[in-house]
This record gives C-alpha cells, sequence and structure tokens, in this order.
C-alpha cells in the first residue's frame, strides 16, 4: 500500500541507495521510498510489507518503538486501531495474553451495543460471526442481510464493502480474499489494464486476471460473454 510521499524510485536509484536487489523490490513493491525504508529500518522494521502493516495500523517510524516493545504484532495492531484502543491498553492487554477479538468480546467499544443494534448482534452471533468480524460491520452501521451473507464468510468489513461495491458477490469474494487478492490492489491493477470499472466485477467473476481480461477485449469479446462465464462459473460452484 502507498505510504504517501510519491512513487518509489526506480529499483536503480534504490542499488545506487546501497538497497540489495531483493531488498530494494520488496520495498517497492509495499510503495516506499528510500527515505521511508530507510526510517523503517532504523526503527527496527526490517521489511516493506510489515512497515506497509504497521503503517496501515497507524503507526509511524517514530511510535513504532512502542508497540515493537510490548510485543504486540502488526496484525493486532490493526485491530486495536479498528476499536479505537491506544499503544497503553493495548499493551496492557496484550501482557495478560488477550487478543483484540477476545478483549472486544469482554468489553465492545462504547456505543456499538446500542438498542438499535442489538437485534443485528444477535443474528450476527447466530450465524457463528466472531466478535473482531462483527465489530467492523457495526462500526461502519452495515448489519443488512448482504452485510451478514458477507460476514458468514469471515470477509472483514472493509475488503467486503470494496468487493461489494465493485459488483462482486459474497460468495466471490470469500474466495478471491481466500487466494489473498487485496480489492484495494485489485482495483488498481484492473483501472492499469484499462478494464472500465462498470466491468471489472463480470470479468474477475469469469475468472480472468487484467492481462487476460484486457486481451479478451482486443479479441473482441465483449463483456456479456464475460458475464455469461461469470454465470456458468457460478452454476458449477456448489457453494
Amino acid at each position: 500500500m502507498p505510504t504517501g510521499g510519491g512513487e518509489p524510485e526506480e529499483q536503480a536509484e534504490w542499488l545506487a541507495a546501497g538497497f540489495a536487489a531483493e531488498a530494494a523490490q520488496d520495498w517497492r513493491t509495499w510503495g516506499m521510498r528510500i527515505a521511508q525504508a530507510r526510517e523503517w529500518l532504523a526503527a527496527g522494521v526490517p521489511d516493506g510489507r510489515t512497515a506497509a502493516e504497521w503503517a496501515f495500523a497507524g503507526v509511524t517510524p517514530q511510535t513504532v518503538t512502542g508497540w515493537l516493545e510490548a510485543g504486540i504484532p502488526p496484525a493486532d495492531a490493526i485491530r486495536y486501531r479498528e476499536f479505537g484502543v491506544g499503544l497503553a491498553d493495548a499493551a496492557g492487554y496484550h501482557a495478560r495474553g488477550m487478543r483484540p477479538d477476545q478483549v472486544f468480546a469482554r468489553q465492545p467499544p462504547p456505543g456499538l451495543a446500542d438498542a438499535s443494534q442489538d437485534e443485528a448482534v444477535l443474528r450476527f452471533h447466530e450465524a457463528g460471526v466472531g466478535g473482531f468480524l462483527l465489530h467492523g460491520y457495526l462500526e461502519r452501521r452495515w448489519h443488512d442481510d448482504t452485510a451478514l451473507a458477507w460476514a458468514i464468510r469471515d470477509v472483514p468489513a472493509p475488503e467486503a464493502r470494496l468487493w461489494h461495491e465493485l459488483g462482486v458477490t459474497p460468495a466471490e469474494g470469500a474466495a478471491l480474499a481466500a487466494a489473498g487478492v487485496d480489492p484495494v490492489r485489485a482495483v488498481r491493477e484492473w483501472w492499469s489494464a484499462g478494464i472500465p470499472f462498470e466491468e471489472v466485477a463480470d470479468w474477475l467473476g469469469a475468472g480472468m486476471t487484467p492481462a487476460e481480461a484486457a486481451r479478451q477485449r482486443a479479441d473482441g469479446v465483449t463483456v456479456e460473454q464475460a458475464a455469461m462465464m461469470r454465470m456458468l462459473r457460478r452454476d458449477e460452484d456448489p457453494h
């Protein structure tokens, strides 16, 4: 994920700055510039992916030390951010052996358990949706039947909302999530390939990559044909 400050420098500039080729590619893949990489490295963060995770959690090279000293991994920091829990409280929970979802299950953040959401909380719990996942949907005040269809497939609310806006179904989105496909990166890749926003879901649902879809369009295959392939794939999927 880009972290601000412009696009990463070219690989040659990283090599000239003293980075090994593999390390340079890693930092560039995660949208980092040379100065940012140096800041993260100086703070004890070893690679671009870990730095991107910390950045997503709202942590900077200047504030990461406290999280590292507390032994809290980036994934947990991201969850604590979702809950509005700061470092001091998170460190206390971590020291007691508690994970973020356990914290939420025992003590939901204020304002998330009001009477207007009681029915939604009950429905989601009865469907087997856990505390952390449920929190994401409640926080966004998205707890209708569509939201539940995403939640029962273990797709977090932020990703589910993006996939939903693209026109991807919960079953398709769950399969994409299981394959490690990030919706933000997917949107960027499809746009870069020249696929119109409104066509992405049908080409993606037909099982194509952005490059494959672009070739098919260039060869005269229409989005309507892609939609038909998508429907056939749905019919073949027992889930």
